[in-house]
C-alpha cells in the first residue's frame, strides 16, 4: 500500500510566506504584491508586514488567497561580539535579534500577542504614520530566552503558527534557535536575505534543530520581499508549495500546522510531483534533477547516482536506523526542493 507523503491527488498551491507591503516598509501596495505574484503563478501570499498584523482577506478570490500575518521582532540591546581590537561596538549591526513570522489560524484574527502598544511610537508614530490604536496584550518583550519563550506561547496560545525567520542575518546561535519552544517551522532559504548575503540558506540549522529533539518542526522558504529599489529581483526566490484539496482559508491553514507542503528556491524551482512509500522503498518522482537525496537524522544518507544526467524519478529503501527522513531535490541551476523530516516508523513496515 502506498503511504503518500506528497499526494498528486491534492491540488499544490505556490506560496510567498514572507512579504512586505507599504503597509510596513516595502515599496508595493498589498493588492500590487496579489497582481503581481498572480501573475508568476503563485495562489498564496502571508502578508508579513513588520510588527502589524492586518487584515487583507479583501484581497482573496477564487485564484488567491492573503494571510493574515505579520513579522515579530526582539532586539538585543547589547553587540553580540566584540571587535577584533577587543573593544565593544555599540552598532546595530553587531547585535542579535529574533524575528519571527506569525501566522493566524483566523483570516480575521488581528489581535497582537506579546505586544506592548508603545512599540509603535518609535517608528511608525515617530514618522507621522496613522496605524490607529492596535488591540494587544501590553507584554513587553525581551530578548532572554524566558521573554521569547513567552512570546512564542501566547501566540500559539491566540492561534498564531510561529516560524524563525532568517536565523543567521538575525547572528541567531545554537544557544538561541536550540532555546525556543514552540515554533511551527524554520525559514531555511530567506531569498531577499540570501541574495544579498549568501548566507541565508540554512537547512543545516533545521537539521540540528531536528536532531536536539525538535521532531515535529517544519521548514519553509520566503521572499522577504521588500522590493526597496521598485524593482522584483528579491521575489518569487523562496517558495512553498501547499497541499490542500482547495484554496479556502481553513485548509490551507490546517495544512500548513501540519506540515502538508514542501519548499523550493529559484524563480522556476524544482517541484516534487509525487512522494510515497511502498514496501519499504520509498519513491520520488520530481521535475528534472541533477541530484535526489535522502537524509537521515543521523550520518545516513542516500544519493541516487545520475552520472551528470538528469532524471524525474529515484527509490530508496528506507530503514529503521534512518529513525527520520528528509528528501531533497536539487537541479541543473544548484535550485532545491525540501520536505520536512518524517519518522520512518509512521512508513515502513517492521519486520
Amino acid at each position: 500500500m502506498k503511504k503518500y507523503i506528497i499526494s498528486p491527488k491534492l491540488n499544490w498551491y505556490r506560496a510567498n510566506l514572507h512579504c512586505h507591503t507599504t503597509v510596513s516598509d516595502g515599496h508595493f501596495s498589498p493588492e500590487e504584491i496579489k497582481n503581481v505574484y498572480k501573475e508568476m503563478g503563485y495562489s498564496v501570499v502571508a502578508y508579513s508586514d513588520h510588527e502589524l498584523i492586518r487584515d487583507h482577506s479583501d484581497l482573496s478570490d477564487n485564484e488567491f488567497l492573503a494571510i493574515t500575518s505579520s513579522e515579530f521582532s526582539i532586539d538585543d540591546d547589547k553587540a553580540s561580539f566584540s571587535l577584533p581590537s577587543g573593544e565593544e561596538t555599540e552598532e546595530w549591526f553587531a547585535r542579535k535579534v529574533i524575528h519571527l513570522g506569525v501566522y493566524s489560524k483566523d483570516p480575521h484574527g488581528i489581535f497582537h500577542p506579546a505586544t506592548d502598544n508603545t512599540l509603535f511610537d518609535r517608528w511608525w508614530r515617530a514618522q507621522g504614520r496613522d496605524i490607529g490604536e492596535i488591540a494587544c496584550d501590553d507584554y513587553h518583550r525581551e530578548y532572554t530566552v524566558d521573554s521569547i519563550n513567552e512570546m512564542v506561547r501566547r501566540l500559539n496560545e491566540k492561534g498564531f503558527l510561529v516560524s524563525l525567520n532568517h536565523p543567521n542575518w538575525s547572528l541567531n546561535d545554537m544557544n538561541d534557535y536550540l532555546n525556543i519552544k514552540g515554533l511551527w517551522s524554520l525559514e531555511i532559504l530567506n531569498y531577499a536575505t540570501d541574495k544579498a548575503t549568501g548566507a541565508e540558506y540554512c537547512p543545516y540549522i533545521y537539521d540540528h534543530m531536528v536532531r536536539m529533539g525538535n521532531y515535529s518542526l517544519c521548514c519553509h522558504m520566503g521572499d522577504d520581499n521588500h522590493n526597496t529599489d521598485g524593482s522584483l529581483e528579491d521575489s518569487f526566490g523562496g517558495s512553498t508549495f501547499i497541499g490542500a484539496s482547495e484554496l479556502e482559508y481553513g485548509k490551507i491553514m490546517e495544512a500548513l500546522e501540519n506540515g502538508n507542503f514542501y519548499c523550493a528556491s529559484g524563480k522556476n524551482p524544482p517541484t516534487i510531483n509525487e512522494l510515497y512509500v511502498e514496501d519499504n522503498i520509498i519513491k520520488i518522482d520530481c521535475s528534472p534533477a541533477t541530484d535526489i537525496i535522502i537524509t537521515g537524522l543521523g550520518r545516513n544518507y542516500c544519493h541516487q547516482p545520475t552520472q551528470g544526467k538528469e532524471i524525474t524519478h529515484a527509490e530508496f529503501k528506507l530503514e529503521q536506523k534512518d529513525i527520520m527522513f528528509r528528501v531533497t531535490v536539487r537541479d541543473k541551476f544548484g535550485n532545491t526542493a525540501h520536505t520536512r523530516y518524517y519518522r520512518v516508523d509512521d512508513f515502513i513496515t517492521k519486520e
